[in-house]
């Protein structure tokens, strides 16, 4: 569950509106037909950052034209979003194991998983699961039934100062030289 008044934090394409809810057959807990969009959030600026600039193990450097296609959201939460947890106890609840959101493509495991959570009774709001770059930060695939229900609270388009480079010291990344 996530409560109403909650910040919800993500890293977006710039070009875009931060509340885009992703019907491509690319992410992994996007709809297999694009029937559904999906909104990937975290619970903090971590999650986020891990999950749009660590897609590269072991690359030390962002790449400055990544750096400048992406912008920061704050989002709130304007009532109770419910979360199916593809995360700890609740794996076992579900029979499954963490590989399903950690594995790497092809998504069509994880995608047949959101179709099917998304279409179970309980009409959750989306799935909760831990990073894969960093499974201590919480994140989140929000189907588009949620559009009412969330607001943008703030943007960042010039991710190019302090804040953003104490986040990428976390994980020891930095600039290319020159």
């Amino acid at each position: 569950m996530i409560d109403t008044g909650v910040i919800l934090h993500r890293f977006f394409d710039a070009d875009r509106d931060p509340i885009y809810f992703d019907r491509s057959l690319l992410g992994r807990l996007n709809s297999p037909d694009a029937s559904y969009g999906v909104l990937y959030t975290a619970d903090g600026s971590r999650g986020a950052f891990a999950e749009t600039f660590l897609r590269s193990p072991g690359r030390r450097q962002i790449d400055p034209s990544l750096l400048t296609r992406k912008a920061f959201a704050r989002i709130e939460v304007v009532r109770p979003l419910t979360l199916i947890h593809f995360d700890g106890p609740g794996l076992a609840i579900l029979g499954a194991t963490a590989e399903v959101v950690h594995s790497a493509p092809p998504f069509d495991v994880p995608q047949s998983w959101s179709k099917a959570l998304r279409s179970h009774p309980i009409r959750a709001d989306g799935i909760a699961y831990s990073s894969r770059h960093d499974p201590q930060e919480l994140c989140h695939a929000l189907f588009d039934d949620i559009l009412p229900v969330v607001r943008e609270l703030d943007r960042e388009t010039d991710l190019d100062g302090d804040r953003f480079w104490e986040l990428a010291d976390v994980y020891k990344m930095g600039r290319p030289p020159g």
